[in-house]
C-alpha cells in the first residue's frame, strides 16, 4: 500500500460546463448509479487517492498534456489529472450515465478544476476513434463491464503515438477473510459467477494491454486490510444484497439460504479478531508505439 502524506493542490479556473452527447456504444456499468453507489464511489476515491497519485506520477507526460478519465463517475481521478497536466493542459471526464456526469460536474465546480471538462458520452470504437490524448485512464471500469477488450482497444486508439494508457483494476483472488469462513467462500464464489464482469481482470491487465498493441508495459499492485468497523469490512455482504435478485434467479440459492449465509457472515465479520484482505489493486500503464 502506498502512503502519501502531502496535500495536492488543485488548478483553479472557471469550471467547464458538462457536454451532453448521446452515448453511442456505451458499456453497461454493472453497479448502477444510485445515490448509495455515488457515496461508495466517492469514498473509494478517497481510499485509493494515494495509490492513484503515485501511479499517475510515474507516467511521463509532455507539457500541456491532454488527458482523459474514462468512466469517471462522480470524481474518478479528475482532480489528480487536473494537477498533473497543469493550467495549460486539459482533462476530459467521460461517463455514459447522466447522473454520474451531473455529480462529476458538481465535483469539478466544488474543487475549482478549471481545466476539466465533463462529457456525457462513450469513447468511440477503435475504428472510429481519433488520437486526441496523451493519456487515457480508467479505474475499476473493466471489471464492471462485459467488453473489456473492446474498451481497451478504444482507449489505445484514442491515444496519440507515444502516449499512454493507464488502467487500475481489482483481482478478487486475494479478497479473503481471516479466520476463513465457509459462508464467505460460498457467497464470493456465487457472486463471481453472476457478477457479469471478469473479477480477475486485474491479474490479466499486462497481457490485455499487449493484446491492444501497446508496449513498455509496467505494472504494480496494492492491497488493503480491514477490521470490524471499517467501511470495506462488509463489502462482500453489500454486494450480496445488491445482487440478491440475480443470485436467487441465476443460482440454486434459496431465500432461506441467502438469509442464513448473509447473517452468519455478518456475525463473523463483526468478530473482534476477524480481518479482511481486500482485492488486489493492479495498476498497469503502457505506451502506444
Amino acid at each position: 500500500m502506498v502512503v502519501r502524506g502531502e496535500s495536492r493542490n488543485h488548478v483553479s479556473r472557471a469550471p467547464a460546463a458538462v457536454r451532453d452527447v448521446d452515448p453511442q456504444g456505451a458499456a453497461d456499468y454493472l453497479l448502477g448509479s444510485s445515490r448509495a453507489e455515488r457515496e461508495r464511489l466517492l469514498a473509494q476515491c478517497a481510499l485509493l487517492r494515494p495509490a492513484a497519485a503515485a501511479f499517475i506520477d510515474t507516467v511521463p507526460l509532455p507539457p500541456d498534456a491532454d488527458a482523459l478519465d474514462l468512466g469517471c463517475g462522480p470524481l474518478g481521478i479528475l482532480d489528480l489529472l487536473s494537477e498533473r497536466v497543469g493550467p495549460t493542459g486539459s482533462v476530459t471526464g467521460l461517463d455514459t450515465d447522466h447522473r454520474m456526469t451531473g455529480w462529476a460536474r458538481e465535483s469539478v465546480s466544488q474543487l475549482g478544476l478549471g481545466n476539466v471538462e465533463i462529457r456525457h458520452e462513450a469513447l468511440p470504437p477503435a475504428a472510429e476513434a481519433n488520437a486526441l490524448y496523451d493519456l487515457v485512464h480508467c479505474r475499476l471500469l473493466l471489471i464492471n463491464t462485459t467488453g473489456p477488450r473492446e474498451i481497451l482497444g478504444s482507449m489505445a486508439a484514442a491515444v496519440r503515438p507515444g502516449g499512454w494508457v493507464a488502467v487500475q483494476e481489482f483481482d478478487w483472488a486475494t479478497w479473503q477473510c481471516d479466520p476463513p469462513h465457509p459462508a464467505w467462500n460460498r457467497l464470493k464464489d456465487l457472486l463471481a459467477g453472476i457478477f457479469g464482469g471478469d473479477v480477475h481482470i486485474g491479474a490479466r491487465l499486462p497481457g490485455l494491454l499487449r493484446e491492444a498493441g501497446l508496449t513498455d508495459v509496467r505494472s504494480t499492485a496494492h492491497t488493503y486490510y480491514w477490521h470490524p468497523g471499517d467501511r470495506y469490512q462488509t463489502l462482500l455482504l453489500s454486494f450480496a444484497h445488491l445482487f440478491r435478485d440475480r443470485l436467487l434467479h441465476h443460482t440454486s440459492l434459496t431465500i432461506e439460504e441467502f438469509d442464513s449465509l448473509t447473517n452468519t457472515l455478518h456475525d463473523h465479520l463483526n468478530q473482534r479478531h476477524t480481518t479482511v484482505r481486500e482485492s488486489l489493486l493492479v495498476q498497469s500503464r503502457a505506451r502506444k508505439p
